[in-house]
């Protein structure tokens, strides 16, 4: 992360003194990708003390602008304002401080700028409950932008404020829960365009504002993990109303002319209130099976990589089954993210409980502040800043990713560089593991993992094919090197089949142990 210097400027790591709004995005490692949502814990060392990179801080628009003040000319706003564009936007001192303190420290900060001021630009056609009325989507894109380019501005890091680096343009957007458009009961058809038409401008226009404030920002787009069209909700009365990330995506995109979009994903568990989940979650995208999301993203959009880059803004794993299920899906968790390439961050949602979040329980401490054995699991995952290193849960094969050969007792093989699903006549066996890269080097490729059969009845392949040779894409593995001399201590890896398709597996044997080989994926390390 670029140092805070006196006179309000930032330097690189190479001493280069930037004064202006085109500080680079800081460069951050998969050691560094875990990340928090503190909920202003009141000891930013603590949290910063476990080598935590990342934080989110919410920016609710409601609270910096709760009325409409407008300054003309030169003319200054009240004390403990913010000018900007003419209009005076009342500083959140907590909100202000908490920033600034993780910023100090050097930790990357993802700014939520969300919601609207109820009293004053929303539609009043919009029916949403009291305690959700700030949902309701702006009814001037303009005036949400406005907002989004103050803070952007106050936050660039050249004011003594310090300096968020991502931007999440609203809240979990293809849910009218979070992003109301006033179209229930029925947001089908036209309503569904308008639906996305309405963020798209929220959007495009935040990120033009974004972009002029800070050349180097990310302007990010926050979805729940319902993925699959198959999801898609347009009627109230049958459960919220939700468009799936596909339906909303393909709407979305069109609209935004080269805007380099990412998403702000949020990848919990099926079910909020569990800690379980796997890699049948379809139509879902959960920890489980994040890699679906990563491999859509490639095969959706291939000429355009910042769109396979990831961030998991808000998710977590619930802790009311008991502390020990939680403790071990946060790791997982872990576990999945660092082998899936092209996620760039997990926030982790959240420090401690929230009363107000209907029991959801995701918190590494309870309501109180008392910490849960998932803290532990957390906190001394990624601690690669002591000597020795402390790393567990993925971060002690960086910068490779474990991939496995496993044995799904009823199902056949699975090769994976994420947990593989459980079988229905017994436990998985792992059978073999090799290292291969999270990151791309010279003399590389990217290899997919891809479903062979119905879901939760599946084996997969590995291809290098993103389109994953027509299959259902699983996502991203890792890069295997493309010749057996580019790295020492490296293997060969083939793609083997038993019969006809009835099974696939990876082995390092040319005969493919006595079936047949189908072709050479490339070189590996052993484990």
């Amino acid at each position: 992360m670029l140092p805070l210097l006196a006179g309000s400027a930032y330097a690189d790591q190479k001493g280069e003194i930037y004064t202006s709004n085109n500080a680079p995005y800081p460069s951050l490692t998969a050691f560094q990708l875990k990340g928090l949502q503190p909920d202003l814990w009141p000891n930013q060392d603590e949290i910063t003390g476990n080598n935590t990179k990342r934080v989110v801080v919410n920016l609710a628009w409601w609270e910096w602008e709760p009325e409409r003040l407008v300054v003309a000319g030169n003319q200054s706003c009240p004390a403990g304002y913010e000018k900007y564009d003419g209009h005076c936007f009342k500083i959140n001192a907590v909100r202000d401080d908490d920033l600034r303190g993780y910023s100090d420290r050097g930790v990357a900060v993802t700014a939520l700028v969300y919601g609207a001021p109820a009293s004053w630009a929303i539609s009043p056609s919009c029916k949403a409950p009291a305690d959700k009325r700030n949902f309701c989507a702006p009814v001037n894109p303009d005036d949400f932008a406005r907002f989004a380019g103050m803070v952007a501005r106050r936050y660039n890091g050249l004011n003594g404020h310090g300096r968020a680096v991502d931007f999440v343009i609203h809240n979990e957007v293809n849910a009218q829960e979070w992003f109301d458009t006033a179209c229930s009961p029925d947001c089908s058809g036209g309503a569904a365009n308008l639906w996305v038409q309405t963020y798209a401008s929220n959007y495009n226009k935040a990120y033009d504002i974004i972009k002029r404030e800070q050349s180097a920002a990310k302007v990010l787009i926050p979805l729940t993990h319902d993925f699959s069209k198959s999801l898609d909700n347009f009627y109230a009365g049958q459960g919220p109303i939700v468009l799936s990330t596909q339906s909303f995506m393909e709407k979305f995109v069109p609209l935004i002319g080269g805007r380099q979009f990412r998403l702000a994903y949020h990848s919990y568990p099926k079910d909020l209130f569990s800690p379980t989940f796997g890699a049948d979650d379809l139509p879902y995208v959960t920890f489980g099976n994040i890699g679906v999301l990563a491999g859509w993203l490639r095969k959706t959009y291939p000429d355009k990589p910042y769109a396979w880059e990831i961030q998991l803004t808000e998710n977590g794993v619930n802790s009311s089954q008991t502390q020990e299920a939680q403790s071990k899906g946060v790791c997982d968790s872990f576990r999945n993210v660092l082998g899936t390439p092209g996620i760039e961050s997990y926030i982790y949602h959240r420090l401690r409980d929230q009363k107000d979040e209907g029991g959801l329980a995701t918190g590494l401490r309870d309501n109180a502040g008392n910490p849960r054995l998932a803290w532990a699991t957390w906190a001394l995952a990624n601690r690669n800043d002591l000597n020795p290193p402390q790393l567990s849960c993925g971060f002690e094969n960086l910068p490779y990713v474990k991939l496995t050969r496993s044995l799904v007792p009823a199902r056949g093989h699975w090769a994976s560089t994420r947990i593989a699903p459980s079988g229905s006549l017994g436990p998985t066996i792992s059978e073999a593991s090799w290292k291969i890269l999270r990151d791309a080097a010279p003399n590389t490729r990217m290899i997919y993992e891809c479903q062979v059969g119905a879901n939760g009845q599946s084996h997969n392949l590995l291809s290098p094919d993103v389109n994953c040779e027509g299959l259902q894409t699983l996502g991203p593995v890792g890069y295997f090197y493309t010749t057996p001399n580019a790295a020492p201590g490296l293997v060969p890896l083939y793609r083997c089949r038993v019969g006809q398709g009835t099974d696939h597996f990876i082995s390092p044997a040319a005969n493919c142990e006595g079936t047949v080989t189908e072709s050479l994926l490339g070189y590996v390390k052993s484990m």
